[in-house]
């Protein structure tokens, strides 16, 4: 194995992600255009899975190889997606303040970094380590994971993509496919993918006794914790939600969805509408800030708007989940 400043290669991994997130930036402040930090995030993986795997020089890393070939396909296609999806709209709405201020901008990128790294950790480690035990259960399990997660996140990516340009669907839920048992079945996609890389550290932590690696279980649980909590659900979720009630028929069938769908984890409809709602919060992820706050948002609605057309029935147990 070849080792470029540290012996796993984590710190070359680490300055080869602010050199390409520094590139990127100065290109888009250049251009005043956002549309290229998606990728610019997809093609800095790519480039730290490949760099690490062939400074391995182990012709016999097969858990490297399958791994590296798995989640270099699952960022490849993501990032080309995103690609295509930013440049057939306006924009992107994360950046509108943010684009004529490069040090707020910057914060953007540095981030970027930050993610990219912590994420792509337990492939640098795998490749980097120079240990290939034989394959076990949990490198099954892990290669296993990865391939769903591909699945699902492809899968979900195209079905809302075609949901959403067809007119006739503007203003309602997507609830086809995958997201007829999902809310979110491409973040339970990322989650699977990068839990699933996480597994195949196991074996070569353990093999070579490196346990302070474990930190790279750091991968899957920052993702969850972005998803569930930061910038992921809670963004699409609780008061945007108003989006899909704007007619007393859209909100009953919002309602319906809402209360029969799971947050992330797939699941039978039917089932999860009958679950307790302690158990959808136990199990499922079902957190009450998912929820549309109806009181919440009445106390930003003016006083003759309340006046003007009357009060709707609250939705108490919506509001309750």
């Amino acid at each position: 194995m070849v080792s470029v400043i540290d012996d796993d290669n984590f710190v070359l991994s680490l300055l080869i992600t602010i050199f390409i997130q520094l590139a990127f930036f100065a290109g888009a402040v250049a251009t005043k255009s956002e549309k290229l930090y998606d990728f610019a995030g997809g093609l800095n993986y790519i480039i730290v899975f490949i760099a690490t795997f062939l400074l391995a020089q182990n012709g016999n890393n097969t858990r490297g190889l399958v791994l590296t070939i798995l989640v270099s396909v699952s960022r490849s296609i993501l990032a080309g997606f995103l690609l295509y999806r930013v440049l057939s709209r306006k924009g992107d709405a994360r950046f509108d303040s943010a684009l004529e201020d490069p040090c707020k901008f910057l914060i953007f990128w540095v981030f970027q970094m930050a993610w990219v790294f912590l994420i792509a950790s337990p492939v640098i480690y795998v490749n980097g380590s120079g240990k290939d035990p034989s394959l076990g259960p949990t490198d099954y399990v892990g290669f296993a994971l990865i391939g769903i997660g591909m699945v699902f996140q492809l899968v979900a990516d195209l079905q809302k993509f075609a949901f959403r340009k067809d007119p006739s669907n503007r203003g309602k839920i997507c609830d086809v496919g995958v997201w007829a048992v999902s809310r979110h079945p491409n973040y339970f996609g990322e989650i699977c993918i990068w839990w699933g890389a996480f597994f195949t550290t196991i074996l070569p932590l353990v093999h070579t006794n490196e346990y302070w690696a474990i930190w790279t279980i750091a991968s899957p649980i920052f993702t969850m914790f972005l998803l569930l909590f930061v910038s992921g659900i809670p963004l699409a979720e609780g008061q945007a939600l108003k989006r899909f009630m704007k007619t007393p028929a859209d909100k009953e069938r919002f309602l319906h969805y809402f209360e029969s769908v799971p947050p992330l984890i797939p699941f039978i409809p039917a089932c999860y509408r009958a679950f307790p709602v302690w158990a959808k919060r136990l199990f499922c992820f079902e957190f009450p800030q998912y929820a549309y706050d109806e009181d919440m948002e009445a106390l930003k609605t003016p006083p003759e708007a309340n006046n003007a057309g009357g009060k709707e029935e609250d939705q108490k147990k919506y509001a309750s989940m």
